[in-house]
């Protein structure tokens, strides 16, 4: 098995966050100046919650926070157990926001990804299905102007991808980010300005 305890990973420990994944998200967060003070912000894919914690301290409101696998609670951080994709998500986003005053969202993070095969072709188009299944949620809970940040495998279906969404937005980017290991193919897609 690799060994994944990189320097990152250290740092994550060293700095009390939850997840090595923390540093993409500062790193989006320098490049894009995607969060501020104030805004409500739903995530995807948060569990164990190191995006939760750099989201919450921004923000400093409240975080809805959605994945499969259950989260050790955090102050801030509303909680919901579902899976992207399934047919039920919607209602439990929706049942929560009006338990907690929230009628739209600024801004929709994702680092949602799946288990690996080991099959680059399959894996990709697994990211892109999930990516997919996040747009669709924005379509659905994002605010006039804000914003989408979606993690993908890179591959034939990504600028087909983009392409297909970046007329709702005013703007569009593919990036990578250094906290990502150097033989992933990772890459975040970002927009920005989302046009209602």
């Amino acid at each position: 098995m690799p060994d994944h305890r990189d320097r990152y990973y250290y740092l994550a420990k060293k700095e009390r966050y939850r997840s090595r994944a923390a540093f993409k998200l500062i790193e989006l967060q320098t490049k894009f100046n995607l969060l501020s003070e104030g805004q409500r912000i739903l995530e995807i894919g948060s569990s164990p919650g190191g995006w939760s914690q750099i989201i919450s301290s921004i923000t400093r409101s409240k975080v809805m926070s959605v994945d499969l696998n259950q989260m050790d609670p955090l102050e801030g951080v509303i909680f919901v157990k579902g899976k992207v994709g399934n047919k039920d998500l919607s209602g439990k986003i929706r049942e929560e926001m009006g338990k907690n005053s929230i009628d739209t969202f600024q801004g929709i993070l994702s680092d949602a990804m799946i288990n690996t095969s080991g099959n680059s072709d399959i894996d990709h188009a697994s990211s892109y299905l999930i990516c997919q299944e996040v747009m669709k949620l924005a379509t659905e809970f994002l605010c006039p102007g804000g914003f989408v940040v979606t993690k993908q495998f890179y591959g034939d279906l990504t600028t087909e991808f983009v392409n297909k969404w970046s007329g709702m937005f005013q703007y569009s980017k593919i990036t990578k980010v250094a906290a990502s290991r150097d033989a992933s193919k990772e890459v975040y897609i970002i927009f920005k300005g989302y046009r209602g």
